[in-house]
């Protein structure tokens, strides 16, 4: 029994590391060729794994852009605080910081911005959108946020400032560097707007700090 069990854990292993090699190698062709420029055939190639191994996860290539999709909402590093508008302000620091170290991340934006996205393969926006208006939701009920202040379009404005300026300054420049000092200064003019005083002097919107929440978390990884 002890063996049958250390078996099966090698396998489940073995399979969640073909699982990550394969989202890995589609971030990195979806985020240069687009959805539609993309090829299975190639997505195994930069994977080095067999067909069998992509069509044990994955029945197709939409499948696949759906998985990097839900692979972005998953914001590692984010812990709670006790500013509610800090964890805010830590959701778009931590991803400006993954965002040119993960294909994953700017594959899925590049996906989620097209035109058939959310008729082909869906758009993760909504669920963003919702998630950032629950966490203002949450800071306006502690009386971090001015009573006037409508999270629902705060929540829609983060959105898109925060991809615009990713997708923008990688037009512009043709890389992401400076990205984490655009966004910091993002966030810093909206909790001008937006926060309590008593509160904004208390909100850290330091370019390093999405470094140092996800270097934290890595550093904690068992």
């Amino acid at each position: 029994m002890p063996e049958a069990h250390e078996q099966s854990r090698r396998q489940s292993d073995r399979a969640k590391w073909t699982y990550g090699k394969i989202l890995d190698a589609a971030g990195q062709v979806f985020e240069r060729n687009g959805y539609e420029g993309a090829s299975v055939n190639e997505i195994i190639r930069v994977a080095g794994v067999t067909k069998g191994a992509f069509y044990f996860h994955f029945r197709s290539k939409k499948d696949l852009a759906v998985a990097i999709l839900e692979s972005t909402l998953q914001v590692d590093g984010l812990v709670p605080q006790e500013i509610k508008l800090q964890e805010v302000v830590d959701t778009g620091l931590i991803l400006s910081h993954k965002i040119s170290r993960d294909p994953k991340i700017m594959a899925a934006l590049r996906l989620s911005l097209t035109h058939e996205a959310r008729d082909v393969y869906g758009t993760p926006w909504p669920d963003w959108i919702k998630f950032n208006t629950t966490q203002l939701n949450e800071a306006k009920q502690r009386g971090e946020v001015g009573f006037d202040v409508n999270t629902a379009d705060q929540a829609h404005q983060i959105a898109g400032t925060w991809s615009g300026l990713v997708m923008t300054g990688h037009s512009i420049y043709g890389h992401l560097n400076g990205l984490e000092e655009r966004v910091a200064t993002m966030y810093e003019n909206l909790m001008i707007v937006i926060a309590h005083p008593r509160i904004l002097r208390q909100i850290d919107c330091s370019p390093t700090r999405g470094r140092d929440l996800y270097q934290l978390f890595l550093d904690q990884r068992p």
